[in-house]
């Protein structure tokens, strides 16, 4: 399950502090390209940075195989799979989120949410007798977790990650920067996934990250040490027959029309920010309410250009 990419900006904040390092790269990953800055550190660190980057997307593509066992490789048997110790643990996070809250995100939704994706792409709805047999095959799935890094997929369900990989990557970046006593940073994966560090200027350190411009242009919030996670449906949404869908799917009904436009979660850990922004576009306001509390994140809701909700301490600015 892809989420959309390129719905924040970075908008930077003008400073007096001059001569700042700045160490900057592009990487293409989980089919976007991640903005790396540092204001400290050297250039090893950014190469370090873009070997996790990409060994993480490498494990986690269901899509195709790559030189180690991953999640491609899960998807093509029944029969016990020997996996590293990341992607076992990747997939051991992937499979309990939703303990956190996060009860639409479930990683069996693979299946299901590509033939979605096909039906939109040729202006068609997903027949409801496709729907119940995906949904029969979500239901009678699961994945094992075996000893010695073995994991064993049950039924015919396909795995995909793509609602959390790319936050739980930014998560062992973080603490890659934390090891090496960088905190002066902020990366930006492809604007769905943002880790935030420290801005190394005036401003308490802050940055500026600006609001979906589709949805709510012209708005932006301060942050630091922390993850933005959003999901939204402007980019991939198809509109058919006056209907709006999107390729974020209900993973319990099998329905492709989301509760709002755009969701923010803003949080310490991007793994559980990623699955929330997206388990969030179906629940009720009073359900993300209960998730802010229970999981100390904060969330914006959009829909129609205007914030249906926002955590009373996140500050909303105009530019």
């Amino acid at each position: 399950m892809k989420k959309i990419l390129s719905l924040l900006t970075i908008i930077p904040l003008t400073s007096c502090v001059q001569n700042v390092l700045v160490l900057n790269t592009e990487i293409f990953c989980f089919d976007t390209m991640i903005d790396v800055t540092l204001n400290q550190g050297k250039n090893q660190n950014l190469d370090d940075i873009e070997e996790l980057f990409n060994y993480y997307d490498s494990i986690s593509d269901s899509y195709h195989q790559r030189s180690e066992e991953n999640i491609h490789t899960i998807n093509k048997t029944n029969e016990p799979v020997d996996v590293s110790s990341e992607l076992y643990a990747l997939l051991q996070c992937s499979f309990t989120v939703k303990d956190s809250g996060a009860t639409y995100f479930n990683p069996l939704i693979g299946s299901l949410s590509e033939k979605w994706k096909e039906a939109l792409d040729e202006n068609q709805v997903l027949s409801e007798s496709v729907i119940s047999e995906e949904l029969a095959k979500i239901s009678s799935s699961s994945l094992d977790f075996l000893d010695n890094h073995q994991v064993r997929r049950n039924g015919e369900a396909q795995i995909d990650l793509g609602g959390i990989a790319k936050g739980y990557s930014l998560d062992i970046v973080k603490n890659y920067l934390k090891d090496n006593n960088i905190k002066n940073y902020l990366i930006n994966a492809g604007s769905s996934s943002i880790l935030v560090g420290e801005k190394k200027s005036a401003n308490n350190g802050l940055y500026r990250i600006g609001l979906p411009k589709k949805e709510y242009p012209n708005h932006h919030i301060k942050v630091k040490n922390c993850v933005i996670s959003t999901s939204g449906s402007s980019e991939q949404g198809k509109t058919i027959e006056g209907v709006k869908y999107s390729h974020i799917i209900n993973p319990i009904t099998g329905n492709a029309v989301n509760n709002y436009d755009s969701i923010i979660v803003v949080s310490e850990d991007g793994y559980l920010g990623d699955a929330l922004s997206t388990s969030m576009m179906f629940n009720t306001i009073e359900e993300i309410e209960a998730i802010e509390q229970a999981q100390n994140v904060k969330v914006i809701v959009i829909k129609d250009h205007q914030l249906l909700y926002r955590n009373e301490d996140l500050q909303v600015y105009k530019n």
